[in-house]
């Protein structure tokens, strides 16, 4: 096994744990908008949980990517599909921020609708779906 695997073994692993938390805790802001008074402290309880192991995640996620650009900095070269997954990964880390500030909104009481948190929850999928293609298919 040489390094470059490794690394981006573990690259892929933390990228799955940090999606992970991106499309789960979402839904736990559905869950905390439905839930009885008395549970929404547990529920917000996961929530922070969730998005501290979600940031690490994150983390090393992008650490490890880094490490792979720096092993074979030949990928920057490689087309404008590597150009557009990196502001794919920008958008997430905003993402990733966004849901932390929904954290403290929803403790402090202030709800967006069920809908908004609906819709909200997709962005994740697609935007790993899209990252995911353009890291395998390489289309430009």
């Amino acid at each position: 096994m040489n390094t470059y695997s490794l690394v981006l073994a573990f690259h892929v692993i933390f990228i799955a744990t940090w999606m992970i938390m991106l499309v789960y805790l979402p839904k736990l802001f559905v869950y905390h908008i439905n839930a009885p008074h008395d549970a929404q402290a547990t529920i917000a309880l996961q929530e922070s949980i969730l998005y501290k192991v979600g940031t690490v995640a994150m983390i090393f996620s992008i650490k490890f990517g880094l490490i792979l650009l720096y092993l074979n900095p030949y990928l920057l070269k490689s087309g404008g599909w590597l150009h557009l997954k990196l502001a794919l990964v920008t958008l997430m880390v905003v993402y990733h921020f966004t849901c932390k500030r929904f954290i403290a909104q929803l403790a402090s009481g202030a709800l967006k609708s069920l809908l908004f948190y609906r819709v909200f929850r997709v962005i994740p999928e697609i935007t790993t779906s899209i990252i995911i293609l353009l890291t395998i298919i390489k289309p430009f």
